[in-house]
Parts: C-alpha cells; structure tokens; sequence
C-alpha cells in the first residue's frame, strides 16, 4: 500500500505542472482572456484529436513521420557508432574526423534543406538525408566519449589474456561503450522527429508537419494543435522506448551500478 501511495505522489508531482498549465490554458480561452481562434480550448484541440484518430485520418501522416524518421535515425547509428568508436580509440581517426565533426556539429543542420531539396528532391530521400546528417553528430559523438572513457584496466586485462584488435572491439570496446550511445540515441531520436517534422512543414511530402501547415494555412488551428499533440506524443513515446531498451540491454554495465 505504501509503494501505490509512493508512485501516486510521483505521478502527481511530476503531471501537476502540465496539468496546471492546461487547465489555465483552458480558463484562458472560455474565459476571452486569449484568442479562442489563435489558442483554442484545451478540450476543443482534445475532441478534435480524437476525431482524428476515430476516422483514421492521423495514421498515414503519423505513419510517414515515423518511418522516415526511424530510417533516418538508423542509418546514423550504423554509421555513427564505428566512427565514435575509431575516433575514440585510434589516432589516426581522431586525427582526421575530430576537426571535422567539431566545425559541423554546431551548424544548424535544419539551415541545409534546401540544398538537400536541391540535391535529393522534395520527398522522403530530402527528409531522410537530413534526418541522418542531424542524428549523425550527436551519435557520433557520445559514442567517442563512451569509447575514449574506457578504463585502461578492462584493455589491459583483454590482451594479457591474449585478445586481439578485433575481438577488443567487440568484446570490449563496443560494449563498455554502449551506455553512451544509448545516451546519444536518446537524444537523437527527439532530433529525428523534430527534423522529420520541420522538413515536412517547409518543403511538404506528406507527414505530421505537412498536414499540420495545411490545417494552418486552411485556418484550422483546432486540427493544427491536435497534430502538435501528435508530433509531441511522437517524441515523448520514441524517447520513452529508447530509455526502456537501455534498461533491459544494460542492466550489467557498470555505469548503472553507479548511484
């Protein structure tokens, strides 16, 4: 009984804040102190979302977002996560891709659509280049960090016990690593959904962000806000997997043995 009365105290310490700020939200509207066009009620966005969801028109854009981000994503993990790990463990690597990596990281990738759209046409292949480019870095580079932080211990015993380069790789490096990348995956899966998003609601092609600039553009915000909730809720669920895999796959590694 105490633990139910625990988790209901934490699950009403951390929903009262939104909660709060949606009921304001809602006096507000009722209320004429805003906009009832520019921010609608809290309950006309809730019914219009469910309408949205009850005639099945949310799944294909919702669909479209969530592969093209997934691939996106993907792909920046196949290639991310060798290159943090070379970059982090040999020289010559490091030498070669940490100028790199350090001039671009910072760049706002979302400033590159056009010459993706320039490059890779107006659909998915545009969204997906550029949902890789974004995920690529933070991959990249919390993958570097994980590899680099290793303790010299772990290698030392490895090749006392007569391991070679590439089985230290995949016995030792990769997996004291892996704590890292998930850091750097869960970050990353909130960047694809964002660009995913963004480059829909700039150069179209279908998705949650086209259909969104749509309802804006056809003057109803209702449905706008109601496919805002479902890019949030998106992300939110992306983020939530992600942190759930981590704690299945790394419940022996000894960063989550550390308080």
């Amino acid at each position: 009984m105490t633990s139910r009365a625990e988790t209901l105290t934490a699950f009403l310490q951390r929903t009262l804040p939104l909660c709060t700020l949606l009921l304001a939200w809602e006096i507000s509207a009722r209320s004429g102190l805003v906009n009832a066009y520019v921010f609608p009620p809290v309950s006309v966005i809730v019914v219009r979302w469910l309408s949205l969801i009850l005639d099945g028109s949310v799944f294909s854009p919702l669909w479209t977002t969530f592969w093209r981000a997934s691939v996106g994503l993907g792909l920046a993990i196949l290639v991310g996560t060798p290159l943090g790990i070379l970059i982090g463990r040999t020289r010559w690597a490091k030498w070669l891709f940490e100028p790199i990596v350090a001039f671009f990281f910072p760049l706002p990738k979302i400033a590159l659509i056009p010459l993706y759209v320039h490059l890779f046409g107006l659909f998915s292949l545009s969204k997906i280049m550029l949902i890789f480019t974004d995920c690529l870095f933070p991959i990249i580079v919390f993958t570097y960090h994980g590899a680099q932080s290793i303790s010299p211990i772990y290698l030392w015993s490895a090749q006392a016990r007569g391991t070679g380069q590439v089985r230290m790789f995949w016995r030792v490096v990769f997996p004291m690593s892996l704590a890292s990348l998930y850091d750097g995956i869960q970050v990353a899966v909130v960047v694809a959904v964002l660009v995913a998003v963004v480059s829909e609601m700039v150069s179209g092609g279908g998705g949650l962000g086209h259909s969104m600039m749509v309802s804006f553009r056809y003057g109803d915000v209702a449905t706008a806000f109601a496919y805002l909730v479902t890019i949030s809720l998106l992300g939110f669920t992306l983020y939530k997997l992600v942190q759930m895999i981590r704690d299945r796959v790394l419940f022996w590694h000894v960063s989550e043995a550390l308080p």
